[in-house]
């Protein structure tokens, strides 16, 4: 069996965002610091059956519809949870990488955990950003726009210690002990679960979870055949009814009928990379 895929702060996934889109996903990922990704959609009739699932990540989603237009920032959530998109309306996302967020918002990861706020409640005159994504419609354009925005924004960034464990977490596909993170980092359990909830809003363990979830959700969206028992094997699960127990907790879908949805919509066509 092929090992699976690692999930990463570029491939972190939102499939539903993709499945439920009208006219297909569009996503772009900058060559710069801090920023994970930028993608627009139109969600679908589906829309209210739109879950986000855990990646970890702080989203700022913009509402382009010109009737109501609107943006959220969106922080992780801890298991499938209702986006609570509308049909019809055209939306601009942002993700950022785990543990970063822009310091003009001043609000931090762990208040952020499973909440979506408005943002122009946290921020003042800012929202000439969101008239500039109204107003071009090109995504080229939309994203230059971003960009140029956040290049002048300074960021919070996890510390030495807390990045350390982050990329091991993700480089073992969310299959490691803390233990194991103790001796990485040489700090102690206690310490370094503190750094993880100020600087990313959740434990380690929690954390390790949420890229177990990102693999498995990475690896089905790629291959055509899957072993779910070899795939929980490799992720650490103690058995398969473990896995398919949290995959349909964190993803709202049983990993069988997530991949007939995956096959069957082919996924990958959905999805049109912007460079």
């Amino acid at each position: 069996m092929r090992t699976p895929a690692k999930a990463c702060y570029g491939t972190s996934e939102q499939p539903w965002f993709v499945l439920n889109a009208m006219k297909g996903f569009a996503q772009f990922q900058p060559q710069v610091k801090n920023i994970s990704q930028i993608y627009r959609f139109q969600a679908g009739v589906q829309a209210g059956a739109t879950f986000a699932i855990p990646d970890g990540c702080i989203d700022i989603m913009f509402d382009c519809s010109g009737s109501s237009p609107s943006a959220k920032l969106c922080g992780s959530t801890l298991r499938a949870q209702n986006a609570k998109l509308i049909t019809g309306h055209d939306y601009i996302g942002v993700r950022f990488t785990p543990g970063v967020l822009p310091k003009y918002l001043n609000v931090c990861a762990k208040e952020l955990i499973n909440k979506r706020l408005n943002l122009f409640d946290l921020i003042q005159d800012r929202d000439f950003l969101l008239e500039q994504l109204i107003s071009n419609q090109d995504f080229n354009a939309q994203t230059q726009i971003i960009q140029q925005h956040l290049a002048k924004e300074a960021f919070s960034n996890p510390s030495n210690k807390t990045l350390i464990a982050l990329d091991t977490i993700i480089e073992r596909s969310g299959n490691i002990q803390i233990s194991e993170l103790e001796s990485l980092t040489g700090i102690s359990k206690r310490t370094l679960q503190r750094l993880f909830r100020e600087e990313l809003g959740v434990s380690p363990k929690e954390f390790s979870r949420i890229i177990r979830c990102q693999t498995a959700v990475n690896h089905i969206n790629q291959l055509s055949e899957v072993t779910f028992i070899e795939l929980a094997n490799s992720l650490g699960f103690s058995d398969q009814p473990h896995f398919m127990r949290e995959f349909k907790n964190l993803v709202s879908s049983t990993p069988f009928a997530y991949q007939r949805k995956i096959l069957e919509s082919s996924y990958a066509s959905r999805i049109q990379q912007i460079n």
